[in-house]
């Protein structure tokens, strides 16, 4: 005996079959809060970007997109919306810092935390720097910079040696140190360069022993304009320098002050001390005129540039000072650039049997802090 079932009541049991399997999904997906979703997710000019979010800045989100590597930054006035399936620490304000995922953005308030119920609201322009927090756990070096946190450091290093008829070496070093934090913006570096040559048959010559130091501080009295105090001190045993010393003090005004682009310039009182290889010695006092470029290239690279004239007050005709430095920096991996640097120093009146002119250009590569 078959049984037959009527269409209508098979119809109303898959029905039933249907909204069986379908409801607890709904119902859990309704009791669920969203906050525990692991997507990723920003939101810009009503458009969904595929990717993952990598950091936040001042400036906006950095973000890594599906379709190559390297994370590209959008600023905070495209972003509609934005969450995250990694956890941050961010560092913002003077000295407060927020821990965990980002759940939204709401009127230029970002909102970190454990769960959206217990977020931080953070100003965007208030944000200093971000890292993901397994980079925090696993990292000492990242651990330094967030208890350091408005100290950036580098350390330079270049060698080139010369195998031929004439063999050549050659050595340069720097370590800089720059802490910057409103108002004031402190600047430490120290520079040596050192080469050598030998012919055959003859004794290694000394080409270059140059050691030059440079401090600086800053202090802002309005958004644009600042007072200054500085000194450079420098050994050149080729230039039959012992010790040219010129402290200097002033006010400077920044001309362009842009997030990737600051051009400025400052001038004051000062006096040149120098000391040559015999004892003789040459000091006067000066003026100086000095400016100053910072600005940041595509590809994450970075360009510096400065200045400076140093002429005798009461013969500046034909007793000055020039000092010209520069350096473009190009990441690598990581904490490692690649750093093409110059600097030029030139004075009117030098040492006998001496040039007026000292050039030192290196390349090579830059440890970052």
């Amino acid at each position: 005996m078959s049984f037959k079932l009527n269409p209508k009541r098979k119809k109303s049991i898959t029905d039933k079959i249907l909204v069986l399997i379908f409801l607890p999904a709904c119902l859990t997906a309704g009791v669920l809060p969203t906050s525990n979703a692991s997507a990723t997710v920003v939101f810009t000019k009503d458009k969904a970007l595929e990717g993952s979010v990598v950091g936040v800045t001042s400036d906006g989100v950095q973000f890594e997109t599906i379709y190559g590597k390297g994370a590209i930054v959008i600023p905070w006035v495209d972003v509609q919306g934005i969450r995250s399936d990694k956890e941050f620490l961010i560092l913002f304000a003077e000295a407060d810092t927020a821990v965990g995922r980002i759940w939204g953005l709401e009127d230029s308030w970002l909102l970190v935390g454990e769960s959206y119920e217990t977020v931080t609201r953070i100003p965007v322009e208030q944000i200093l720097r971000s890292i993901t927090r397994d980079q925090y756990v696993t990292s000492l070096l990242d651990r330094l910079r967030v208890r350091y946190r408005y100290w950036t450091a580098n350390f330079d290093l270049a060698f080139g040696f010369t195998d031929a008829t004439t063999n050549t070496t050659s050595l340069s070093s720097a370590l800089e140190l720059r802490r910057q934090k409103k108002p004031l913006d402190f600047f430490f570096g120290t520079f040596y360069y050192f080469g050598s040559s030998k012919e055959s048959s003859e004794n290694r010559v000394t080409t270059e022993n140059r050691l030059l130091g440079r401090t600086r501080l800053n202090h802002d009295i309005s958004e644009r304009s600042f007072t200054f105090g500085q000194l450079t001190a420098e050994y050149d045993e080729i230039q039959k320098l012992s010790l040219r010393t010129d402290p200097a003090v002033g006010v400077g005004y920044r001309f362009v002050d842009r997030e990737k682009l600051i051009i400025s310039g400052r001038s004051g009182p000062g006096y040149v001390y120098q000391r040559y290889f015999g004892g003789d010695t040459d000091n006067y006092f000066t003026i100086l005129f000095g400016g100053n470029l910072e600005a940041e290239l595509p590809y994450g690279s970075k360009f510096k540039w400065g200045a400076e004239y140093l002429p005798e007050v009461s013969d500046w005709q034909s007793n000055y000072l020039i000092r010209t430095f520069a350096d473009w920096t190009m990441p690598i991996i990581g904490w490692l650039d690649f750093k093409i640097a110059v600097l030029n120093t030139y004075n009117n009146r030098p040492q006998d049997d001496t040039d007026r002119n000292t050039f030192t250009t290196t390349a090579g590569l830059s440890f970052r802090f």
